[in-house]
């Protein structure tokens, strides 16, 4: 099985200082951002593995990791009768 392990910087998604103690993002719906995540690899037949999916901050900017498998179609067995 092939896989790829990718970065995704989510581009406006920034942490600002509230205090010196707590910064926070605006606000964001995830499952969309996840959306465009997957459509990026779906050209090519590699599906993200939500399973492995970390989220991360990076001198205050969001990144996605994870794992991405190639989709392998299904192999049918069909007996003539």
């Amino acid at each position: 099985m092939e896989s790829k392990i990718f970065s995704y910087k989510a581009d406006g998604i920034i942490l600002t200082p509230v205090d010196d103690q707590l910064s926070i993002s605006p606000v964001f719906d995830r499952k969309e951002l996840l959306s465009k995540l997957k459509d990026l690899f779906h050209h090519d037949d590699y599906k993200v593995d939500d399973r492995t999916l970390d989220y991360k901050i990076k001198d205050g900017q969001l990144y996605i990791e994870g794992v991405v498998t190639k989709h392998i179609p299904a192999k049918s067995i069909g007996f003539m009768g």
